[in-house]
C-alpha cells in the first residue's frame, strides 16, 4: 500500500456514479485507479450473511499486486481495461436519487446537524429501486440480483488468491463448461482479473444466453473457457440481506430459506414455495416469527426463498397492493395479509 496513494471516502453524498460503480450494499469496497481515472480493479465482495466471510487481507494483498503490475504496463495496456468502466449512470450523484434529497450536496467535517447528513452506500441503490417504484414499474432482475457472485455458476474461488478456483459444483455451468478447481482466472471477456469483485463486475454486465470468455492458467498453460449462462441464473441468488430493500419495497419483515432436511420433513419440494419468517415488525402485523410461508397470492410453487419473495413484491405487485399470504403455524394453515410498499 505504500506504493498507492490512499484515500478514503467516507460519505457517498456526491460521489461520482459514472465512476464509482460498484457493489454499493458492501461495508467496504476498494477501487484501484490510474490517475487519470482509469480503472484497474475492485476489491471487495459479499454474498450473504455475514459481510466479513468473503474478503480476506490475502486476497486484497494479492490483488494490490496485481494493479501494481498493470500499472507498470500502462498505458500499453489500456485497451483491455475500457471494460472496467461502465456506461454514464443515471444520475450524476447519489443525492440526486428519488428519496434521497434531504441528504445535501456536501458535508462538512464534524457537521452534527442530524443523522441524515452523510450518506451511506447503501442509499444508492435504494434509491435505483426507487426510480421504478414511482414508476410503476417491475423491477428488473439485474437490479434485484445485482453483482452476482460467481458461486451461482458453481465457481467457488479461494478467497486468499486473486481469482483461483477452489472446487466446481457438480453439474454446474461451470463444470459443464469444462472449469476445474486449480484454474487460475487471467482475463474475462478480455478484462485483466484483480479479485472475486471483478469477476463479479463483469457478470453484473451480462445478458442471459451469453457466453463469456474467460482466459486460465491450468497448471501453468493458458487455456480459453467460457461460462454459459442461462435464462434466469441470477435468480437462484440472495439479495435479502441488502439493507437498500427496507426503504424500497420490502414489507417490514424478514426472512430466511429453509434447509433440505426441512422441506423434506415438511414435505415441500425444491421448488415448492416456502421460507421461514425470521422477524416481523409493526409494518407486517399477522406473521409471527418463525411462521413458515407456503402460499403467496395462490402460488405453491416457484416462490422457493425469501429473496424470491421480495422479487415477486417488487415485480409482481404495485406500491400498496395486498399479497394474500398462506403460512404453517403450529402443524395448522393460517392466511395473513402483507401490504406492498
Amino acid at each position: 500500500m505504500d506504493q498507492f496513494v490512499c484515500v478514503r471516502m467516507v460519505m457517498a453524498n456526491s460521489m461520482d456514479l459514472s465512476l464509482f460503480q460498484f457493489d454499493t450494499g458492501l461495508t467496504w469496497a476498494v477501487f484501484f485507479l490510474n490517475a487519470d481515472k482509469t480503472v484497474y480493479g475492485r476489491y471487495g465482495s459479499r454474498g450473504q450473511g455475514d459481510g466479513s466471510k468473503d474478503v480476506s487481507l490475502d486476497g486484497f494483498r494479492k490483488a494490490l499486486e496485481g494493479a501494481l503490475e498493470l500499472h507498470k504496463g500502462y498505458p500499453a495496456n489500456k485497451a483491455s481495461l475500457a471494460g472496467k468502466k461502465g456506461p454514464a449512470a443515471r444520475v450524476p450523484i447519489p443525492q440526486a436519487y428519488p428519496g434521497n434529497q434531504n441528504f445535501p450536496p456536501t458535508v462538512t467535517p464534524g457537521d452534527k446537524r442530524n443523522n441524515n447528513t452523510c450518506m451511506h452506500c447503501h442509499e444508492i441503490l435504494g434509491g435505483e429501486y426507487r426510480v421504478y417504484r414511482g414508476a410503476r414499474q417491475p423491477i428488473p432482475d439485474n437490479v434485484l440480483w445485482s453483482y452476482p457472485m460467481p458461486d451461482l455458476l458453481g465457481l467457488s474461488l479461494d478467497l486468499s488468491e486473486k481469482a483461483v478456483v477452489k472446487s466446481v459444483a457438480p453439474g454446474s455451468a461451470a463444470a459443464k463448461d469444462g472449469w476445474k478447481a486449480g484454474d487460475a482466472i487471467v482475463t474475462l471477456e478480455g478484462q485483466p482479473i484483480l479479485s472475486i469483485a471483478d469477476v463479479q463486475w463483469v457478470l453484473e454486465r451480462a445478458k442471459d444466453n451469453a457466453k463469456i470468455k474467460a482466459e486460465v492458467l491450468r497448471g501453468g498453460d493458458k487455456q480459453s473457457l467460457t461460462i454459459s449462462l442461462s435464462p434466469g441464473w441470477r435468480r437462484k441468488g440472495d439479495f435479502g440481506w441488502r439493507a437498500s430493500t427496507w426503504s424500497s419495497f420490502r414489507p417490514d419483515m424478514n426472512g430466511e430459506d429453509l434447509k433440505p432436511g426441512e422441506r423434506q420433513a415438511m414435505k415441500l419440494a425444491d421448488t415448492a414455495t416456502g421460507f421461514r419468517v425470521s422477524y416481523v415488525g409493526p409494518g407486517a402485523p399477522g406473521f409471527q416469527k418463525d411462521d413458515v410461508v407456503v402460499d403467496v397470492d395462490g402460488q405453491r410453487t416457484g416462490i422457493s426463498s425469501f429473496s424470491l419473495f421480495l422479487a415477486y413484491i417488487a415485480q409482481k405487485k404495485l406500491p400498496g397492493e395486498k399479497v394474500e399470504v398462506t403460512v404453517l403455524r403450529g402443524g395448522k394453515e393460517q392466511k395473513v395479509q402483507v401490504k406492498a410498499k
